[in-house]
């Protein structure tokens, strides 16, 4: 009677064994399906916005370059409106791995003299298109760089994988001695599967028109100039799970203020 005991014991504690992890699948499904199918993010401060915004040594230089909110999730099939608000702005999304996090990707930006992330900061005097960067080397040539938004910065993942390299954007005018490297644009479609861009450059191989391939600033997406005004709005569908960085391409923006935020994708391919 006792091993009878024992048996049925043991039975029902495989039993529940097995049992559990079909539970916690429910569990995580259950989950994904509550994830809203759509979210709004404010592309920049809505207006109306401080009259001394983003001037460098005015009283009133806070930032208006963040997105709001900043992460977001949605179920997969879901989309996300961007409201571009103010002017100069550029769009692009590149996959990410899960584990990116905010201050990851804020680490590897301008961030000289104790610069902080956050919304809403005062912007930073050491982070600015005045800034003299000496001695950088650039092809084995030490060059001085004015405007910390001009030097190389290579962004990785929380795997390490390399997402962005935006390389040098050099003229006559900010380096000496005088070196032209053109990279107006935070503009990488080589490193990973950019997702979206709506201000780089034409994709290379293109011949045609001359004057398209040679600028490769880019139209910015104008926002809205008035005070009450809707600013452009951008819905992009997500039809893969997973997270994706979403960052400005305006290199000040992006580079200087850490004008970027996130988008999960929760579905069952977000692995």
């Amino acid at each position: 009677m006792k091993h009878g005991g024992m048996i049925v014991a043991g039975a029902l504690g495989l039993a529940m064994a097995v049992a559990l992890p079909v539970i916690g699948r429910a569990n995580d499904k259950d989950k994904d399906n509550k994830a809203p199918q759509s979210a709004t993010v404010e592309f920049a401060m809505v207006r109306p916005q401080p009259a001394n915004a983003d001037t460098a040594g005015t009283p009133d230089n806070s930032s208006t370059h963040f997105l709001t909110p900043d992460d977001v999730t949605i179920a997969k099939g879901g989309s996300v409106t961007f409201v571009v608000n103010g002017g100069g702005h550029g769009l692009a999304i590149h996959p990410v791995s899960k584990n990116t996090t905010r201050a990851g990707i804020a680490a590897q930006l301008c961030n000289l003299g104790g610069f902080t992330d956050g919304q809403r900061r005062e912007r930073n005097a050491t982070c600015n298109a005045t800034i003299l960067n000496p001695l950088v080397d650039v092809d084995g040539v030490s060059t001085n760089i004015t405007g910390t938004e001009n030097l190389n910065y290579e962004i990785v993942d929380g795997k390490g994988n390399t997402i962005i390299v935006t390389g040098f954007n050099l003229t006559a005018t900010n380096s000496n001695p005088s070196t032209i490297i053109s990279n107006p644009r935070v503009d990488d479609a080589v490193h990973t599967h950019r997702f979206l861009a709506t201000s780089g450059q034409a994709p290379a191989g293109d011949t045609n028109p001359a004057a398209t391939i040679a600028n490769k600033t880019g139209a910015a997406v104008t926002g809205t100039a008035a005070t009450n005004a809707p600013g452009n709005r951008i819905q992009v569908r997500f039809d893969k799970g997973g997270r994706y960085l979403v960052i400005c391409m305006n290199r000040s923006h992006a580079l200087n203020d850490h004008m970027f935020g996130f988008v999960t994708v929760v579905g069952d391919d977000d692995n």
